[in-house]
């Protein structure tokens, strides 16, 4: 099953300081604006990137992580019949690819997403967003090009969502 996780209070009043200290907003992991998916889904925060150390589930004392990094992808080995990590179009996509560990009463789970938006005027320049080097693409969007820059998918298309889906011991 999804779960919200239990906020670090102590780690995050030292991120509000370094960000006032160094003139840039800095957004918890647990805001309403970075939770508006529901239970269980963070949206990663653009100062500070997704931070275990805003929650306590992930630190046993200040240099020892519950979940280490190394470890992180270990969740479905030795079956690797779905990814850990990938990219998708939206979280219903996600709920639904993940619905056996949503619906799984014993273990718990929450899964971090970074949306990455197309910049349209830089359609044609190169660079930016590369598909490959973010895992499996689970989506629905018939991709032709190297940058997501690069593909035209309407004016409606805004953004696909970086995925990691992570196991709380």
């Amino acid at each position: 099953m999804l779960v919200n996780l239990t906020p670090n209070q102590k780690e995050i009043d030292r991120r509000y300081l370094i960000a006032k200290e160094n003139d840039f907003v800095y957004t918890p992991q647990n805001s309403k604006e970075l939770m508006q998916y529901g239970v269980g889904i963070y949206q990663c925060n653009f100062a500070f990137n997704f931070s275990h150390n805003d929650f306590l589930e992930f630190n046993i004392d200040e240099n020892v992580f519950n979940i280490p990094f190394d470890q992180s992808y270990e969740l479905f080995k030795p079956d690797y019949r779905k990814a850990q990590y990938g990219v998708a179009d939206s979280i219903d996509q996600l709920k639904e690819y993940f619905k056996e560990e949503i619906e799984d009463a014993e273990r718990k789970y929450f899964i971090e997403i970074t949306p990455v938006f197309q910049d349209k005027e830089n359609r044609g320049k190169r660079g930016g967003w590369r598909w490959h080097k973010w895992g499996q693409y689970i989506g629905k969007l018939d991709t032709q090009c190297e940058y997501l820059d690069d593909e035209d998918f309407g004016e409606d298309f805004e953004y696909v969502l970086c995925y990691h889906i992570y196991e709380v011991k």
